[in-house]
């Protein structure tokens, strides 16, 4: 594979510098260093809005050996702060975007570094915890590393502000909190609901005529301040409304509950994290830095587990239901579609009275 014969540099704030091929924009990149398992999906991944903020470490060695295909991407843009691979096919022949993955990066302002041991900084960030670090041309000069989830993510996430009503194939209407969602979630919400769409900083209050509320996925610390109109919205709504959501979302109707989050040392990020709820367990996809605190659940019932840490991927009561992975994505089974039709039950039956 042909590289690009550019020197380019991580520099991480405990003071490693790798050095690697340049490719993608030659710009320099910020953000908080994490890692994804997952072996497909890279412009899935990329484009996946709940990545803002962050430098994605692909641990999968090979990356981009497949055409980029514009009908699978999460949002209309490149949302992570730079790339770290391997091996990445940065010229491989373009696909349906008419465009090789260096000339996409190029476009949409992204830094990229190849020719990086990605498994020794995927085992360097699991025992230490996830860095920030730059994806700079040159190494010096890089002391300063801010944490990029004090920032107000979710603003940069969300591709349209406002209120929006989006027909779908159900009658009953679903008030979906825009906190960064994807694409497909979005699709899937309207094979069974129609939709009022709202950003986080719109007047929830001010919103009528819909049977239940949605919490979406997003980027950043749950309790960062910008959000805390929308936790205090959920908690007026609590027992009066259903109210349902996925991934960060589960993090902010839990923080209405009155249950703390922290942040994960290296977070879930892939498509191969394994729940349980005691009795089977389903293959799921992840794409969180933050958890629920188990020490601090109150007035909702834990439902499912995470097998390896113990994380809790699923809370519930009568009129609330959360998970914690992304039961619309597909890491290759469909384990946990269930979660919409539940919903729609759900809904209906409050509907109903």
């Amino acid at each position: 594979m042909e590289k690009v014969e550019m020197k380019r540099y991580l520099i991480t704030s405990d003071g490693t510098v790798i050095a690697g091929y340049g490719y993608g924009s030659p710009v320099t990149g910020y953000g908080e260093l994490v890692f994804t398992t997952s072996m497909t999906g890279y412009l899935e991944s990329m484009t996946d809005p709940s990545y803002v903020g962050q430098i994605l470490v692909f641990a999968s060695p090979t990356i981009a050996n497949y055409e980029l295909r514009k009908g699978v991407m999460e949002s209309d843009r490149v949302k992570v702060s730079g790339i770290v691979t391997r091996d990445a096919h940065i010229n491989m022949p373009a696909g349906t975007l008419g465009l090789d993955f260096d000339r996409f990066l190029r476009d949409e302002g992204i830094p990229a570094i190849d020719g990086v041991d990605t498994r020794l900084l995927v085992r360097k960030i699991r025992q230490g915890g996830v860095l920030r670090a730059y994806i700079a041309d040159d190494p010096q000069g890089h002391s300063d590393f801010p944490d990029p989830m004090s920032e107000n993510l979710v603003a940069r996430a969300v591709d349209a502000r406002g209120v929006k009503n989006i027909r779908g194939k159900g009658e009953r209407r679903i008030l979906f909190i825009d906190l960064g969602s994807k694409k497909t979630l979005r699709d899937m919400m309207l094979e069974h609901f129609s939709l009022i769409m709202a950003s986080a900083d719109s007047d929830l209050d001010a919103i009528d005529k819909y049977d239940a509320i949605f919490v979406s996925n997003g980027p950043g610390d749950p309790d960062h301040p910008s959000l805390r109109p929308v936790v205090n919205f959920l908690k007026r709504n609590i027992g009066v409304k259903p109210i349902f959501g996925i991934c960060f979302g589960l993090q902010i109707i839990a923080l209405a509950y009155g249950s703390k989050t922290y942040k994960m040392k290296f977070g879930h990020r892939g498509s191969n994290h394994a729940v349980t709820d005691g009795n089977r367990i389903y293959v799921t996809t992840h794409n969180h830095g933050y958890a629920v605190d188990p020490d601090t659940v109150r007035d909702f019932h834990v439902r499912e587990r995470d097998i390896n840490d113990g994380t809790i991927e699923m809370i519930e009561d009568g009129m609330m239901m959360a998970v914690q992975y992304h039961p619309e994505a597909s890491p290759g089974p469909h384990d946990t579609r269930w979660f919409f039709s539940e919903m729609r039950r759900r809904t209906e039956d409050a509907a109903k009275g």
